[in-house]
């Protein structure tokens, strides 16, 4: 064992040499914690004796097979422009001097550049180490913090410095009270607690947001004034039992504030009291109680829509009272589920799976509204269809619980679901809820009355969040069809429905739907995220379809023209009914 260790010692000497710059411009330790992040430390002990040894609870890194998959298609000897330009927008942020990794991900020109390169599921910081690690290193700095630093630059703090700030640390906390807390103590805590009342952004405040704010600045500058304390260390030793610090889901090295039920009424408060305007502060008071206070509402259950008519037979009649028979058990026994899944959920905080899964409607959030900033929102199913990543968290976790359900009950403070336009369930930030108007509700109210009562029961009983069996493989092969299209002319439901193929999908998808219930009106509620149908300057005859990615825009100019038409024609009609119409009431007034 000895000689095996001297042999793996000369070796990794001999090739730190060859590899790694003369005059020490980069250690090997830098090397380490730059290219082997979690792996290996590598440093000294409180008596500066080195140490080797594997990291805590390391674990062998299988690779990643999206990461390997987009490395594998980029040129190895070369950059391709989006990489040059995001390379140049990194170098430019870090230039002057090491900068977080998280601003560096939230500078517009990295972020623009990022968004253009990277998929969804790469990391910036991936990024960097594999195509430009030996011009840009990703470390932790003293505060644990990941820092962008150019190499050949001035290194990080090393770990002896590290020692001595530790030591220094843990000399300032023996000195404070173990039972109360020093007036400066209280005016920082205070001053965070203010902050997290008057925070009203959708996602949840991080560390970094709070040192940044002017109150909690001041008392930090106060409170730490001749002492090496980190912000994050005093947070937890001494107030810790009130507040958490959690990595935040998304991967940026942010650490997102959470409150423990011990802190929940402090903040709630601090609430009271600023929108009450007491006392006066900097913070103003939010709109609603911040997302660490918020709890998930439980939403009002929807009213169901009449499924038959009065005038119907009495052997209809008799057939529904026993479908509602055979269908009332099985729904009680679903709501009792659902309400034992709900009941064992913390009350308190969100589970792992929920954060990626809050963390994947956040994205599908900022994407939708950076493409369409006055849009209603992203339809659920399309974010079901289109996010592999919710089709595992569906299977593992959510288990006979729709997403809306799970949304509104969970992270409700933060975002909202309504029925769109087009008949689809939508998400929305809350800070973008306004008071819609009347004309709006009646504009929903009538795109929903267009169905019949058979056929909203059809609609009201597919999954507001998903797609059955049935319908992702209609969904798949209309796709299909349509990225196969290579007509500058859109094809139109007509020639679609020509193809045998989507005929006999549409059959079986639709095969237990009232006659009332068409392919286009299945579309436009189904994946009309994905999928725009129109008819021409909103007067032609044939119903045209196509990608909303490519017809989206004339899709909903024509509709809105159809819609304005359908209106007026509506209004006039009513006007010659009440006897206001072009010839008056056929009455006249004699002389």
């Amino acid at each position: 064992a000895e000689e095996t260790l001297r042999g793996h010692l000369r070796d990794a000497a001999r090739t730190a040499a060859n590899f790694l710059p003369p005059g020490n411009v980069v250690s090997l330790q830098e090397w380490v914690e730059c290219r082997m992040p979690g792996e290996v430390e590598l440093g000294t002990d409180d008596a500066g004796l080195v140490v080797l040894r594997p990291a805590r609870n390391a674990r062998e890194k299988e690779p990643d097979p999206a990461l390997q998959s987009f490395l594998s298609r980029l040129p190895s000897d070369q950059f391709l422009q989006e990489e040059e330009d995001l390379r140049e927008a990194i170098v430019s942020a870090c230039e002057k001097a090491p900068e977080t990794l998280a601003q560096v991900k939230r500078l517009p020109s990295v972020l623009k550049c990022t968004k253009v390169l990277l998929p969804a599921a790469i990391k910036l910081e991936d990024w960097i180490e594999r195509r430009i690690g030996a011009e840009v290193a990703v470390e932790t700095d003293a505060a644990g913090q990941r820092v962008c630093r150019l190499m050949g630059s001035e290194p990080l703090p090393r770990q002896e410095s590290r020692n001595r700030e530790k030591d220094r640390s843990e000399e300032f906390f023996r000195m404070l009270p173990k039972d109360a807390f020093l007036p400066e103590e209280e005016k920082l805590r205070m001053a965070i607690f203010d902050f997290l009342a008057g925070w009203s952004a959708q996602e949840l405040a991080t560390l970094q947001h709070c040192a940044q704010s002017p109150a909690v600045a001041e008392a930090k500058r106060v409170m730490f004034a001749s002492h090496a304390v980190n912000f994050k260390d005093w947070i937890e030793r001494r107030i810790g039992g009130e507040l958490i610090l959690r990595p935040d889901p998304a991967g940026r090295g942010e650490l997102e504030i959470h409150l423990t039920p011990a802190a929940r009424p402090v903040v709630a408060e601090r609430v009271a009291l600023l929108q009450a305007r007491k006392p006066p502060g900097i913070w103003p008071a939010p709109a609603r109680p911040p997302p660490h206070l918020h709890p998930p509402p439980i939403p009002a259950p929807m009213p169901h829509m009449a499924g038959g008519s009065e005038r119907g037979s009495e052997r209809s009649n008799r057939q529904d009272r026993r479908r509602d028979k055979e269908r009332k058990e099985p729904q009680h026994r679903d709501e009792v589920s659902k309400q034992s899944f709900f009941d064992k959920l913390p009350a308190d905080e969100l589970l792992e799976k929920e954060l990626e899964l809050r963390q994947i409607l956040m994205d599908s959030l900022d994407i939708y509204f950076q493409k369409h900033p006055a849009g209603e929102g992203p339809a659920l199913s399309m974010i079901a269809g289109q996010t592999k990543a919710y089709q595992e968290i569906k299977s593992s976790f959510l288990k006979g619980v729709s997403l809306r359900e799970w949304v509104d009950r969970r992270i409700g403070g933060e975002v909202a679901t309504k029925m769109g336009s087009n008949g689809q369930v939508i998400i929305f930030p809350r800070d973008r809820e306004v008071n819609e108007s009347s004309a709006d509700a009646d504009e929903v109210m009538e795109t929903a009355a267009e169905l019949d009562g058979k056929a909203q029961d059809f609609f009201d009983n597919l999954p507001p969040d998903g797609f059955l069996s049935q319908e992702e493989v209609l969904r798949e092969a209309i796709l299909n069809f349509l990225e196969a299209w290579d007509d500058v002319t859109p094809p139109t439901m007509k020639v679609l429905q020509r193809n045998t193929e989507i005929r006999d999908l549409t059959k079986a998808c639709l095969s237990g739907a009232p006659s009332s219930v068409s392919l286009k009106m299945w579309i436009d509620r189904r994946i009309g995220g994905e999928i725009a149908t129109w008819r021409k300057d909103g007067r032609a005859r044939e119903v045209s379809i196509g990608l909303r990615t490519d017809h989206g825009e004339e899709a909903d100019a024509a509709n809105s023209i159809e819609e304005a038409a359908a209106e007026a024609s509506s209004t006039k009609k009513r006007k010659v009914e009440e006897g206001d119409g072009l010839f008056g009431s056929g009455k006249g007034r004699g002389r």
